[in-house]
């Protein structure tokens, strides 16, 4: 008989980023856990009948009763409660990208999320905080379908300073660099919000580069805008981009986690391998504290007494929601003097949790719209 503890892990595929469940799985199996892992495939994370028959596989036929999962958002509450009400320890990850509305507190269910909307949010409130009077947004139809845009719209409740919106289509026009030059400018802004993920941002890099719109205004993005094309337009003449995210590969106060994973697998850890570590560390911690313990009360015991060091900062839930607090930050992209770049934190937002916590206790609108796939999946 093993003295392994089978460990359930349910990954989602990403055509945007097709590396996402390897990177998931390399961070996660970096902190070398005493476990023997069963892998099952949620496609695009938007099947939550999909999600619970792949829970009852490995929680009758294999035994299971610890689940990692790398989640969407649509109806996601019927998967926390099944797990729920059968006695399932439930890690669940995901990119922060929507609000969730009316998410209520599963007992036995933690949430570790990467915080996009938590940073939209607070960067809603540094930019009122600068004074700034215009800001225009932009971004893509498929990105403008989650809720950064809403998340920075409920930090601007008090002084509304959206001046305008531009959003590619989802088939680009011929001109479409002259499109977007020409809506940004109309709006003469202080500052731009932009976010774009994966192929989208690969096109929108292609549309900035010939009209030059970055070089007119500062522009304020999520991690997902930065890409070599980007970056490479950046190197040509210096201006002014910010970064706004809960963690950055370079980032020197994370450099022993980017250090590790570089040298175990010769690349750089991405979010979604960071996301992996952050749940193997909680997995390695409760399992040494648990003592092979794995009675679903004095899992949750130890759940609740969880605060260890990672990446992101401390790794403990919060009581009222199961949900991880991880401060945010603004990074600046830095030129030197050989032209290498890099990006520097330059202000930090406390998190007391007040805004996710708005959201679970918020009645969902009646008219709600945007995609069901889990953001980054298509």
């Amino acid at each position: 008989m093993d003295n392994f503890t089978k460990i359930g892990i349910l990954l989602p595929k990403s055509q945007q980023y097709p590396t996402l469940d390897r990177d998931f799985m390399r961070g996660l199996k970096l902190t070398n856990p005493n476990v023997k892992f069963y892998i099952e495939n949620i496609g695009i994370g938007a099947d939550e009948k999909l999600i619970i028959e792949k829970i009852q596989k490995l929680n009758f036929q294999e035994d299971v009763s610890i689940i990692i999962g790398f989640f969407g958002h649509y109806n996601i509450s019927e998967v926390y409660n099944y797990a729920s009400k059968n006695d399932i320890l439930l890690l669940a990850a995901d990119t922060g990208a929507t609000l969730p509305y009316e998410t209520p507190t599963y007992k036995g269910v933690y949430i570790n999320s990467y915080g996009l909307t938590e940073s939209c949010y607070h960067l809603g409130t540094y930019l009122t905080a600068k004074n700034f009077q215009k800001v225009v947004t932009s971004t893509s139809f498929y990105d403008s379908g989650y809720g950064m845009l809403s998340a920075i719209e409920y930090a601007f409740k008090d002084k509304p300073i959206f001046a305008g919106h531009y959003i590619t289509p989802f088939v680009p026009r011929e001109n479409e660099s002259a499109h977007m030059d020409n809506i940004i400018n109309s709006y003469e802004p202080d500052a731009v919000f932009a976010f774009y993920s994966g192929l989208y941002a690969e096109e929108n890099a292609d549309f900035v580069n010939q009209n030059k719109v970055t070089k007119k205004y500062p522009f304020y993005v999520t991690p997902f805008f930065i890409n070599d094309k980007i970056l490479e337009e950046y190197k040509n003449e210096p201006h002014e981009l910010y970064v706004v995210s809960s963690w950055m590969q370079n980032d020197s106060d994370n450099s022993n986690f980017t250090d590790e994973y570089k040298s175990k697998y010769s690349d750089s850890p991405s979010i979604f391998s960071t996301l992996g570590y952050e749940k193997g560390l909680i997995l390695k911690t409760l399992l040494l504290n648990a003592e092979n313990n794995l009675n679903i009360n004095s899992l949750i015991e130890e759940m609740s007494k969880l605060n260890i060091a990672g990446p992101r900062g401390n790794i403990e839930f919060d009581k009222g929601t199961n949900r991880t607090l991880f401060n945010h930050h603004v990074y600046k992209l830095n030129l030197d003097s050989s032209n290498n770049i890099s990006f520097n934190k330059i202000e930090t937002f406390v998190n007391d949790g007040h805004f996710i916590k708005a959201f679970t206790l918020s009645t969902k609108p009646e008219q709600m719209g945007g995609w069901q796939n889990a953001y980054l999946c298509h």
